[in-house]
């Protein structure tokens, strides 16, 4: 279980579903890092290809310069996303939907399930075909959070309507809306 999680539990909570952002996050560093790095490999054939024999090792210099730039960056961007992804925790509990983001700075929010309206998830073609969404959650007010770049959306969909059937039933019946 996660750390913050974990530390927010309240007396009698039970954690019942946890989700992970999806390694979709990472594309833009790798695909930054292959480049540079192939661009970096080949900068005297390209350099050699594109200009005259007189300029090819200066332009191959400054081809292999470049590339280390980018791929320096795109290594940057990989440990961005990784950061990301070890400081975002989104769970659901028996009594609260959390979200925690942030490693040094952190922003949370939390909403207790009965205050929760609804919730669905929006997927683009390349998001259904990789699985993953944004899971966009209703509150009571009209207030709206959305969560981005979520593995496995429908699940965590899945999960939190399961949550609100449940809390609906025992708030309907005259029970507590939370449970035992």
């Amino acid at each position: 279980m996660s750390s913050y999680v974990k530390k927010m539990l309240l007396p009698d909570e039970r954690l019942l579903y946890l989700a992970t952002l999806h390694w979709v996050i990472f594309l833009p560093g790798l695909v930054l890092s292959v480049i540079a790095g192939l661009a970096g490999f080949f900068s005297y054939h390209i350099a050699g290809f594109i200009a005259s024999d007189a300029m090819a090792p200066t332009l191959g210099k400054a081809l292999a310069g470049a590339s280390m730039f980018f791929s320096i960056i795109g290594f940057g961007l990989l440990i961005a996303a990784m950061v990301r992804q070890s400081a975002t925790e989104l769970a659901i509990t028996n009594r609260r939907l959390i979200a925690k983001y942030g490693f040094v700075a952190r922003n949370t929010f939390e909403i207790m399930v009965n205050r929760v309206t609804g919730a669905n998830f929006d997927q683009t073609v390349m998001g259904r075909i990789l699985g993953y969404g944004t899971i966009i959650v209703h509150g009571a007010g009209g207030d709206t959070s959305p969560f981005d770049l979520v593995a496995n959306p429908h699940h965590f969909h899945h999960a939190l309507m399961r949550v609100l059937e449940d809390t609906n039933k025992h708030h309907g019946s005259g029970g507590s809306p939370l449970f035992p």
